[in-house]
């Protein structure tokens, strides 16, 4: 074991202090739009806060630093996309300003209002399946990274998961999202120190002009120039620039932020200073990986080799602070997406399918349900999956399952009054066809990535020139 004594205090006193503010959070709770949407009451911090919290995660420094590792300082023009594309959003209020003027709780109750009933629930499934299985590599990947740091032995990894999960889950399932945004303040901080401290060991520990050789020397231009990086190229940028303008605006557990806030303006505001964030949300993490290539050269093991050099600089209490700054970024990330996915279930599939419409108070139990739901098949998934290639693609990939179509018939809709039921529905299984190109077919990200939102865009451009303009007029109505 690698923890002193005063590591385990640091780490025993941030959980505690977190599960004390998760649960308080429960006392605000007296119906669905509370659970969900926090009474749609956060102001600017809260809101930037939550939101950076809720998309910055020990899984999100894992991925990164391995970009890092692999691709060196070209993979810089991952985070700068990231930040850049929320910037613009924030500043122009693209998409987030009509949908939080909507008054919506999740991302497929739009398609009910604008397409069709039948539409939302098939966004339902596509929302809840590239979700779970985005989410479903979370605890595999922070349980290695905790193991690795604190010396927990590997074989030991399945019993750090699950008590992960289950502190989760706990806050969660009582305190929706109050307690969500109560924890993700607190965690904001913690993580916000952890990753300033890792920035600084890691550069005086490889050294800039050794990280700056090791790069030259394993990648040559490569590791430098995002177009020359095998990985990369244009086709991948075109796919970064779309594939975050769609997360910002159709993810939804970054849109159930959108949609706790007091008003759009409110919105575009936290989404402007949150950009900023995102710049070192991508670029910090990725020194990290560069740094861990200049200390152990290419030959480890891509993901693992960050933590691993971070358990080789870290002195103890350090090592506790940084520890605890991770289980607050693993923990505001899972317990906003725990949220996000059982909500898509509950409202979004269970709920349209039935004849009589559950009250407020069922709709919380059923939340409940779904959130318990997701926590056994993300458990069990995280077990056994073995990730096909970087995290970074394979996450990218799942999420564009839904984000793809879901993009794009919403901008449709919202910008064209043309959009209808049948461009909706091809938007949607041509985004899906596309991702999955990646698992069934084995293209490349950046093709199956890419394709997703061509496919997408055609089948909206396609359905929507076939009739159906009553039923495009009632639901231009319902908005």
């Amino acid at each position: 074991m690698n923890f002193t004594v005063l590591d385990w205090a640091i780490v025993v006193l941030y959980l505690g202090l977190s599960m004390a503010a998760g649960l308080y959070g429960k006392k605000y709770i007296s119906g669905v739009a509370d659970f969900l949407v926090a009474g749609r009451g956060l102001g600017l911090y809260l809101g930037i806060s939550t939101l950076a919290a809720t998309e910055i995660g020990t899984v999100t420094f894992m991925y990164y630093a391995e970009l890092g590792y692999k691709t060196g300082f070209a993979s810089f023009i991952n985070g700068l996309i990231a930040g850049g594309v929320m910037i613009l959003i924030g500043r122009t209020g693209f998409v987030i300003k009509r949908l939080r003027e909507l008054e919506l709780m999740t991302i497929p109750e739009y398609f009910e209002r604008r397409y069709s009933r039948n539409l939302r629930v098939l966004t339902g499934v596509l929302v809840a399946t590239g979700g779970i299985l985005n989410m479903g590599v979370f605890l595999k990947i922070e349980g290695t990274f905790l193991a690795i740091i604190s010396g927990i032995p590997l074989e030991h990894l399945k019993a750090v998961m699950t008590g992960i999960l289950l502190l989760e889950l706990l806050y969660t399932v009582l305190g929706g999202m109050v307690s969500v945004v109560i924890t993700d303040f607190i965690q904001f901080v913690a993580l916000s120190v952890g990753a300033l401290i890792v920035t600084a060991l890691s550069i005086h520990a490889a050294g800039w002009q050794k990280m700056h050789d090791a790069v030259y020397q394993t990648m040559g231009r490569g590791g430098f120039d995002p177009i020359a990086t095998p990985q990369y190229g244009w086709e991948f940028i075109a796919f970064q620039v779309l594939f975050w303008m769609a997360i910002n605006t159709c993810w939804q557990t970054t849109a159930m932020r959108t949609f706790s806030t007091r008003d759009s303006a409110v919105s575009q505001r936290v989404f402007t200073w949150t950009g900023f964030i995102f710049l070192g949300r991508g670029m910090l993490p990725m020194l990290w990986g560069i740094a861990a290539l200049a200390m152990f050269g290419p030959g480890h093991d891509s993901l693992n080799a960050m933590p691993i050099m971070l358990n080789r600089i870290l002195p103890a209490g350090l090592r506790g602070i940084v520890v605890a700054g991770m289980l607050a970024a693993t923990m505001s990330v899972n317990s906003s997406y725990l949220l996000g996915w059982s909500s898509i279930i509950a409202q979004d599939i269970v709920n349209p399918l039935r004849r009589q419409a559950l009250s407020s108070r069922a709709q919380v139990a059923l939340n409940r349900t779904a959130n318990v739901f997701v926590s056994l098949f993300v458990m069990f998934w995280g077990l056994w999956y073995t990730l096909p290639g970087p995290a970074y693609f394979y996450l990218n990939i799942t999420a564009t399952i839904f984000v793809g179509g879901s993009f794009v018939a919403i901008v449709g809709g919202l910008y064209w009054s043309r959009a209808n039921v049948a461009g909706g529905y091809a938007a949607m299984l041509g985004g899906a066809a596309g991702a999955l190109a990646f698992f069934f077919l084995k293209w490349p990200a950046s093709r199956a990535g890419f394709g997703a939102f061509v496919l997408a865009f055609a089948g909206l451009i396609a359905g929507s020139f076939r009739g159906g303009r009553r039923r495009r007029a009632q639901a231009l109505e319902n908005l």
